[in-house]
């Protein structure tokens, strides 16, 4: 059993996802959009993030850069159905390129989603150090 956060702005989205979370014996907390899961971020520790990059506020980004940046983080899962502006594969594309463990594509079936927590929350998160240009 993990503590897992779920931020995404579509509330059938979300709470599809804590259903499947929640019936794979998980601890779910959730929020609509960054802002609001830096708040719970700061007030509880958890196991996994997953986050979903398209969202008013403070998008899926903004969230794993100050994820990355604290000492101690949880791992990170990205999730993307597209945007208006940006498709489905240039945004999942930009996240794969991010120290996260894993990028999944809406929409996210019951076994895809539960393998790849499983598989996730086996292996310690990512480390980030960033690069320095000194010339």
């Amino acid at each position: 059993m993990a503590r897992i956060l779920v931020i995404d702005d579509d509330t059938q989205v979300r709470q599809v996802l804590e259903g499947f979370l929640t019936h794979d014996g998980h601890l779910v907390s959730s929020a609509t959009n960054g802002k609001e899961a830096r708040t719970l971020l700061h007030n509880q520790p958890f196991d996994l993030v997953l986050t979903d990059i398209v969202m008013p506020e403070q998008d899926g980004f903004e969230v794993i850069m100050h994820l990355l940046s604290q000492p101690e983080r949880p791992r990170i899962v990205a999730i993307s159905g597209g945007s208006p502006t940006l498709s489905q594969q240039t945004l999942l594309a930009m996240a794969t390129r991010m120290p996260i463990e894993r990028v999944l594509s809406k929409p996210i079936s019951y076994e895809q989603l539960s393998a790849a927590v499983s598989e996730v929350l086996s292996v310690p998160p990512k480390t980030f150090s960033p690069k320095t240009d000194c010339r």
